[in-house]
C-alpha cells in the first residue's frame, strides 16, 4: 500500500507540473507570435537534450506503478492491460502538448540562431556522448552528494537552533 501511495504522490506532482505548464499556455498566447521554425528548433533542442523524454516517461512510470500495484491481483491483469493501452494515446497527446509548451518557452528565451547552435552541439559526437552519459552522471552526482546534503542540512539547522537560543528563542 505504501508503494501505491508513493505512486499517487508522484503522479500528483507530475500532474501539477503538467497543469502548471498547460495553464501557462494562455499567457504565452498573449505574447507576440513565434515563427514556427524558431519553435521547431527549440523543440528539437528539447528532444536532443532529453527534456521531452521526461514527458513521455510519465506514462511509462504510470504503467510500471500500476503493474507493480497489481502484482498481487492477477485476476485484474487483463483488464488493467487493456485500460493502460487505451490510455496511451491520451498520454501521448498530453506529452506532445507539454513538449510544445516547453518549446515555446525555450523559443522565447533563446534566439533561433542560438538554438540552432545548441542543436548542432547535441548532434555532434561530443554532444551525443554528453547526452548518453548525462543521466548516469546525474545519478552518480545525486548519490554522492546525498550524505553531504543531509549533513549540511543538519549542521545548518543545529547552528540555526544555537543562534536562535542565543537570542532567547527555543525551538
Amino acid at each position: 500500500m505504501k508503494g501505491f501511495q508513493r505512486m499517487i504522490r508522484r503522479s500528483l506532482v507530475r500532474a501539477a507540473v503538467g497543469l502548471a505548464l498547460l495553464c501557462a499556455a494562455p499567457a504565452f498566447a498573449q505574447a507576440p507570435a513565434l515563427v514556427p521554425s524558431h519553435v521547431q528548433v527549440a523543440r528539437e533542442v528539447l528532444e536532443l537534450s532529453g527534456v521531452t523524454q521526461g514527458f513521455t516517461n510519465i506514462y511509462n512510470e504510470f504503467e510500471r506503478n500500476v503493474q507493480n500495484m497489481l502484482a498481487t491481483r492477477p485476476e485484474m491483469k487483463k483488464d488493467a492491460d487493456a485500460v493502460i493501452a487505451a490510455l496511451k494515446p491520451e498520454a501521448d497527446k498530453r506529452a506532445s502538448e507539454m513538449s510544445q509548451v516547453a518549446a515555446e518557452v525555450f523559443a522565447r528565451k533563446m534566439t533561433e540562431a542560438d538554438l540552432k547552435d545548441v542543436a548542432a552541439f547535441f548532434k555532434s559526437p561530443v554532444g551525443q556522448r554528453y547526452s548518453t552519459l548525462r543521466r548516469e552522471a546525474m545519478e552518480d552526482i545525486l548519490n554522492t552528494l546525498a550524505p553531504w546534503t543531509i549533513q549540511t542540512s543538519q549542521y545548518l539547522f543545529d547552528r540555526f537552533s544555537q543562534e536562535m537560543s542565543k537570542r532567547g528563542h527555543t525551538l
